[in-house]
Parts: structure tokens; C-alpha cells; sequence
């Protein structure tokens, strides 16, 4: 054994294993054949948590589909009205050499499959306690796209599905309804101070740390996708417009370069 070999150190809270060939088989007949809510999907999270909203993010050689399934069954960018603007339907049987990568996910747990569909993880919440300075994180992202409805919009349909023409030019289709991003000036209880409070269209995360055995430093480790949400930004932090400092929920604020976000 080489005594300078190193381990990364493994992600706490979260509990990741492996996908038989059968399971992955089952995951894209329910996803893209059979466009049902993925079963595998709604058995890997906690009791309890099945039936929640369903998400999908399938990288293909030749582009993108995306998909929403709220309930029993799933909108996919893939059929009208939206599947000239998106990667052709995958078929399982004939052409997973065009996989790249598929995430099928939902608040508590996510399915990855790999290049080709030839191998697969699902993440889900861990059972165990969890230190407080190793406690998962939940963050957003803003998803980008010119405002204005000459840009982005949300179509007509019982699942929520929007187009939006990205920074590059491109046009994207997202299962989530569209909100252009803005600001505004929340006031705080100390007078004369004031947060930004945002709003648009997000992606959501939770990322679980890691402590190295060796150093004690601690970082993120692994991260799941938990959803997609239009509106105000759905987690922290929010910051003082004057300082930069960030506000505690109650109105209370710490410096900077502090943990930003539980």
C-alpha cells in the first residue's frame, strides 16, 4: 500500500448505491417508453416521500430533453408542443450509445444514469444524525434567459413547461413554469437597512460536506438535484445592500466570508 495513497473523504448525510442492469432498464421504460412516474424514483427516498414531484434532465449526444411529472404521468420537451425545439424521444431498445447522462429527481432522492445507460447510482437522504457543521445545505440557482414574453414564457397545459432563449442565443425547454428574474428592496427592522430579495426561475441543490480525515477540512462532497421552483428565491442567503453582510432570517446579520446557507 502506498502510504501517500489518500481516500477522498465520503459525503455524510447522504446515502448513494449502485442500479442493477434491470433497474436501469426499468427506470427508462417508465421515463421514456412508457412515460409514467419512475417507480425506482419514488422507492429510493425516505418513507413517506413517495409521490412528490418528479423531475428529468437527459443529456444526449444530439441535445436535450426535459421533463415534469407532477402526478402519474410525464411531460417531456420531447412532444408538442415544444419537440422541435428539443432532442429527439430516446428510445432504450435502439439508441442509449446517445446517453450522456440522465437525471431523473425529485425533492428526496436521484436517480443518475451514465454514459449509455450503462451504469447507475440513486442518492437519497441518509438515516443517520449528522453533525451541525456537516449538516446538508440547500441552495438555488438562477436559470438565465432574456426577459420579456418575446423571450421567455410559460406555455398553456395542465404541467408547467417554458420556453426561454438563453444568454447564447439558444432556446431551452424547462418543466417549470417562467418568472424573469428582479429584485427588491426588502427593509429590516434596523432602520435604514434593507436585503435584496429576488425572484425568477431556479434550480435547487442540496450539497452534502465531507471532513478530511487528515486536515479537518471540511467541503462540499456531493451534491443532488431536489428540484425546480419559479417565484422568490427559495433559499438563502439574502444580504445587506449596504455591507454586504448576511441576514439572518429574524433580521440579524454576521460578516461575510461566514457559512452562507443551512
Amino acid at each position: 500500500m502506498n502510504r501517500h495513497s489518500h481516500e477522498p473523504p465520503a459525503p455524510v448525510g447522504v446515502d448513494v448505491r449502485g442500479l442493477s442492469a434491470a433497474m436501469i432498464d426499468e427506470v427508462l421504460d417508465d421515463v421514456f417508453v412508457r412515460a409514467r412516474r419512475c417507480r425506482a424514483l419514488d422507492a429510493a427516498g425516505p418513507p413517506g416521500t413517495s409521490g412528490g414531484p418528479q423531475w428529468l434532465l437527459a443529456e444526449l449526444g444530439d441535445g436535450r430533453i426535459t421533463g415534469a411529472c407532477p402526478g402519474d404521468r410525464w411531460s417531456r420537451s420531447d412532444t408538442p408542443p415544444t419537440e422541435h425545439l428539443s432532442a429527439p424521444s430516446l428510445d432504450p431498445g435502439t439508441d442509449r450509445w446517445r446517453v450522456l447522462e440522465v437525471l431523473v429527481f425529485g425533492p428526496h432522492a436521484q436517480i443518475r444514469l451514465g454514459e449509455g445507460a450503462g451504469s447507475g447510482w440513486v442518492s437519497a437522504e441518509g438515516q443517520g444524525d449528522v453533525p451541525e457543521w456537516l449538516r446538508p445545505r440547500d441552495r438555488s440557482f438562477l436559470l438565465q434567459g432574456w426577459p420579456g414574453a418575446d423571450h421567455s414564457r410559460t406555455l398553456e397545459g395542465d404541467v408547467p413547461r417554458s420556453v426561454t432563449r438563453e444568454p447564447s442565443g439558444a432556446e431551452a425547454v424547462l418543466p417549470v413554469a417562467w418568472t424573469d428574474f428582479s429584485g427588491r428592496l426588502r427593509p429590516l427592522p434596523e432602520r435604514g437597512r434593507g436585503a435584496l430579495e429576488s425572484s425568477g426561475t431556479w434550480l435547487t441543490v442540496r450539497e452534502y460536506w465531507a471532513a478530511d480525515p487528515l486536515t479537518g477540512a471540511v467541503g462540499v462532497a456531493f451534491h443532488r438535484l431536489t428540484g425546480l421552483r419559479a417565484g422568490t428565491k427559495p433559499t438563502g442567503p439574502e444580504f445587506d445592500v449596504g455591507t454586504g453582510d448576511q441576514v439572518e432570517p429574524g433580521g440579524l446579520d454576521h460578516g461575510r466570508g461566514q457559512e452562507e446557507e443551512r
